[in-house]
């Protein structure tokens, strides 16, 4: 028996929650894969994985082999990767979580510059609304937008992201346009439900900070579903400038409360402090802060 080979289909099974899936994913037979699943269960002297007609369900021992065999495979994976590297090949596969609306609008051109340059790097990208731990999660690297946490990742600054507060035309001619931040207080707002700053909304005023808590007459945990209902006319959205933008050049949108500046979010890249950093990930964290770089510029 291939005992590196038994492991990968164990994973993969596992991974999949079925054999019949574990076989798909490896382009296998059903028979191949179950024969070598009980052959490694024989070899090993126990059982690792019990099987429902529902499911499938890892004893405490399979639960422990899968770690180990996962943790094998994968520095056997990084081993021959970074063999290829010293030869001056960058290849491999790097997973990146970053939040949605900046992945889509502001990373995905950044990513394409990276690919050209690239091209045998495989990119797994998660685009969620969540602090996603870069080491319990096995991430190579993540975007993060607002205040950091104090941890032993590495920190690269990226961009400070500039905001502003954004409203329809439609909206304005109904409302009337807030000639200071109080006067938000009477106006109809959106709200990032998700924003860590609560239901405030940040403002300097002469030299001074500023913030105004908000009524929200509708609160949303995804960005761009915001500036839609602010195109709508259906109240004022406090959006990164990313988003924001586009929309009133577009003359969707207009700025308000332009006359009282408003702190920029930074955004970071984060990683885990290694001993040996990849060529790949070096390679697109390189190629991330160039490129923002020279949106800056």
């Amino acid at each position: 028996m291939d005992r590196l080979q038994a492991m990968h289909i164990f994973r993969a099974v596992v991974d999949a929650g079925s054999f019949a899936g574990g076989a798909r994913k490896l382009e296998l037979s059903n028979a191949m894969v179950s024969k070598q699943i009980a052959k490694l269960e024989a070899s090993l002297g126990v059982r690792l994985l019990t099987r429902t007609t529902r499911r499938l369900q890892l004893t405490a021992e399979g639960e422990r082999y899968l770690n180990g065999a996962s943790r094998l495979l994968d520095e056997l994976q990084e081993l021959e990767t970074g063999l290829g590297e010293q030869r001056g090949e960058v290849r491999g596969k790097l997973r990146l979580s970053a939040p949605l609306d900046f992945g889509v609008r502001a990373l995905i051109p950044a990513l394409q510059a990276f690919e050209c340059r690239h091209p045998a790097v495989m990119l797994d990208v998660v685009l969620e609304d969540r602090r996603v731990d870069p080491v319990a999660e096995d991430f190579d690297l993540v975007v993060r937008i607002g205040e950091l946490e104090d941890s032993s990742l590495i920190a690269r600054p990226l961009m400070d992201m500039p905001r502003h507060v954004y409203a329809a035309p439609s909206y304005l001619a109904r409302h009337g346009t807030p000639a200071h931040p109080a006067d938000l207080r009477g106006h109809r707002c959106l709200h990032y439900s998700l924003a860590r700053e609560g239901q405030y909304w940040h403002f300097q005023v002469e030299g001074a900070p500023y913030r105004v808590r908000i009524r929200p007459v509708m609160a949303c945990n995804n960005g761009r579903a915001l500036t839609e209902a602010a195109i709508r006319g259906m109240g004022l959205v406090y959006k990164p400038a990313f988003l924001g933008e586009p929309e009133v050049e577009a003359g969707r949108l207009v700025r308000v409360l332009d006359g009282f500046s408003v702190a920029p979010i930074s955004v970071h890249l984060l990683y885990a402090e290694r001993e040996f950093i990849p060529a790949r990930l070096r390679a697109l964290v390189d190629t991330l802060l160039a490129h923002f770089a020279e949106d800056r510029a």
